[in-house]
């Protein structure tokens, strides 16, 4: 028996873990005092994992279509981990990043994090351990953690201080040429991946092969609008420092004489 596609999905570990993370940010932000854009970016990154793991899109997900399936997994890797990490303010950041010591100094080098972000993002969606966690709660509520876990270990790379501008753009550059091969095996693969989904009642008269390639084509065309956009603020941040460093060698070189 089925629920509803359009009834509420609850994965409580991630409203209660959403919760928190929205308390503690309250709590730090009367000492921060983050403007309020920046507090509604992270009011929206905690919003759409809630929205991802704790509505019916979550319900389509478990139950119906590998389409919602893929688009709650972008939603918390893609999306809610940038805009977490952009809510923080300069203090915030610098704060976390002494709690974490060492440990995430290492695991923030890029040579580290975006081979993991990638692994994670390739391997969780192999169907052995798809079709898996689809029929275990506990194994799905770890690949979504993993999810969450690894885009904010790739997007601190990005955002936390950690690579300079030029090397924010090679890394945000070989980030998305490598991970575009899942979405692309999706798009093309006339055979469905997904034992699950092959057997899952269809909605709207999608058949599995044609679920699973509009959702290579969520994942291929969300992927492309999030890393272009990030590599335009970083090629307009690399031009403004250009900008800066001429304007301040001019004035040297004017005071030398």
């Amino acid at each position: 028996m089925h629920p509803a596609p359009w009834s509420f999905s609850w994965e409580p570990l991630f409203l209660a873990l959403s919760l928190a993370a929205g308390f503690a940010y309250a709590q730090v932000a009367r000492r921060a005092h983050p403007s309020t854009p920046r507090a509604l970016v992270f009011g929206l990154g905690l919003a759409l994992v809630v929205a991802a793991l704790c509505s019916p899109l979550e319900t389509i997900a478990r139950h119906y279509l590998l389409l919602f399936h893929l688009l709650g997994n972008v939603m918390i890797a893609d999306w809610a981990p940038p805009l977490l990490i952009l809510g923080l303010t300069p203090s915030m950041r610098a704060a976390l990043a002494r709690r974490g010591g060492r440990v995430l100094a290492r695991v923030a080098r890029p040579w580290v994090s975006l081979p993991v972000w990638l692994a994670v993002w390739y391997l969780i969606h192999l169907p052995a351990f798809y079709d898996y966690a689809l029929r275990h709660t506990w194994a799905l509520n770890a690949e979504h953690a993993l999810l969450i876990a690894a885009g904010l270990l790739f997007w601190w790379t990005v955002f936390g201080s950690v690579l300079s501008t030029p090397s924010a753009l090679a890394y945000l550059g070989v980030a998305f040429v490598s991970s575009i091969f899942l979405g692309l095996a999706f798009i093309f693969s006339s055979t469905p991946f997904y034992d699950f989904y092959e057997h899952a009642p269809r909605l709207w008269g999608l058949s599995p092969a044609k679920d699973q390639n509009l959702g290579g084509i969520l994942m291929n065309a969300e992927q492309t609008v999030v890393f272009l956009s990030a590599l335009a603020y970083f090629l307009v941040r690399l031009l403004n420092e250009e900008e800066l460093q001429h304007a301040a060698e001019a004035r040297k070189a004017e005071a030398g004489r």
